[in-house]
């Protein structure tokens, strides 16, 4: 038997707001692992730098020290170059629908096809029949478990499943009524795993 639906919504998600939404994301979940290796691979080169000065400077520490700055550059480039691509390449679905249905276990995602237009049958269609262009899109379950952790901010939810994938979800097209409901479920599946920004 299939649980009742707790939330049911269609949305899209706004060009802008996913950027914002993934500067939330890389700033909870990359650049503190990012800048730890950086600082790391700049106390290595330092560590290198003393080395050389007091006289026991072989070819392989200046290497060394060239090595560690170019990784803790690409440390700290890789994020922001990540996000510019991501960025271009949203820019063609931001007026893709999708839906979001929560149960009291599981959240479900999904994206709704728009169907096609009608068009003229094009000749080889008449000899091997209709040739589908797209296929269909299965639903994305995400059980609330500890691999998940949702952020809640002032204009959007992001649920994000650890290491793999983060969905967005816009307040604009939730009810209030709607948005308490998710808060106070989330602070009860997840715990620790939730974390409440709404002022931000």
């Amino acid at each position: 038997m299939e649980d009742e639906a707790l939330v049911k919504k269609r949305y899209s998600i706004p060009y802008e707001l996913f950027g914002e939404a993934f500067t939330v994301f890389q700033k909870k979940f990359v650049f503190p692992r990012n800048r730890v290796m950086s600082v790391l691979l700049l106390i290595f080169a330092a560590g290198n730098v003393l080395n050389i000065m007091y006289g026991n400077g072989e070819t392989i520490g200046y290497v060394l020290v060239l090595v560690c700055i170019a990784l803790a550059f690409i440390n700290w480039y890789n994020p922001r170059k990540l996000k510019r691509n991501l960025m271009e390449s949203v820019k063609g679905i931001e007026n893709d629908v999708y839906t979001l249905t929560i149960y009291p276990e599981r959240i479900v995602i999904g994206t709704v096809l728009e169907p096609e237009k009608e068009k003229e049958t094009e000749e080889y269609e008449e000899v091997f029949g209709e040739i589908p262009i797209k296929e269909d899109i299965a639903d994305t379950e995400i059980y609330l478990n500890k691999n998940v952790k949702v952020i809640e901010r002032k204009n959007f939810f992001m649920i994000y499943i650890k290491k793999s994938m983060f969905y967005v979800v816009p307040k604009e097209t939730l009810t209030q009524e709607e948005i308490e409901i998710m808060n106070l479920h989330f602070q009860k599946q997840l715990d620790k795993n939730f974390i409440c920004e709404a002022s931000k």
